[in-house]
């Protein structure tokens, strides 16, 4: 009878765990890692180690820890996609010189951004009224996989970038720059820039390479979140590891 009852029990683990995995039920964690490179020098900047955590089949919220090429911490992240995937919550903090920065979903059109550069210096803040697309931080991978059909006919979308450290939002332009493969595997190209001809003297743009596969991001390069030890960000070639 114990058997039995045994044999069942397994059974309806299994059952349950099948059934889940076909619907997207229950919760899983991701873990990969991104390394960051110098992009004119090559050399090891820093990696950043994520924890994605899903829900039902949605990503509701990711960890992520920046580490030296020592493996010592010096900054955390936590980024939530629950209100909007686009335009999610999140909040850097680098603990070597006290740089903030993040950003928070209000509501309708409503983003409230801010960021301090030092420890001691005030947190600052602004809400901006945001119309048409948008996208904050890792939100902008969300917005490439929204809209992964007009980008791989070629179709150039424009669409604001919110930067919490200036409390601003800014045009930008991203469209395909060519097809073909990344480490062994089938790549979309892209090229984010801004849509300001002055501004763009000073704002580099940012190359990306998808998976067309899973639609995940695979390189990036361009400007960091993270800064050097003036305060000013990175130049940076992120390889990202396999998921």
């Amino acid at each position: 009878m114990f058997q039995k009852v045994l044999s069942i029990s397994i059974f309806t683990i299994l059952l349950n765990a099948f059934l889940s995995s076909l619907l997207g039920i229950g919760s899983k964690q991701v873990r990969f890692t991104g390394t960051a490179y110098d992009l004119e020098t090559g050399k090891l900047l820093y990696r950043d180690y994520h924890e994605e955590f899903w829900e039902n089949g949605k990503h509701t919220h990711s960890l992520v820890t920046y580490k030296d090429p020592e493996g010592k911490t010096f900054a955390k992240k936590r980024i939530s996609f629950v209100k909007n995937r686009n335009v999610p919550d999140f909040q850097l903090d680098d603990d070597r010189d006290g740089y903030l920065e993040g950003g928070s979903f209000l509501g309708g059109d409503s983003v409230k951004l801010f960021a301090r550069r030092k420890t001691d210096q005030p947190i600052q803040e602004k809400v901006l009224e945001n119309n048409g697309p948008a996208a904050l931080d890792g939100g902008f991978d969300y917005f490439v996989e929204d809209h992964w059909e007009e980008l791989v006919s070629g179709k150039k979308l424009s669409l604001y970038f919110l930067v919490p450290v200036e409390r601003d939002k800014f045009r930008f332009t991203v469209e395909k720059t060519k097809e073909g493969e990344f480490n062994s595997k089938p790549a979309l190209f892209l090229r984010l820039k801004i849509d300001s001809a002055f501004l763009s003297v000073f704002v580099k743009p940012i190359d990306l390479v998808y998976d067309k596969g899973s639609k995940r991001i695979m390189e990036y390069k361009g400007t960091s979140n993270i800064n050097d030890e003036n305060g000013k960000s990175h130049q940076v070639r992120i390889v990202y590891g396999a998921r």
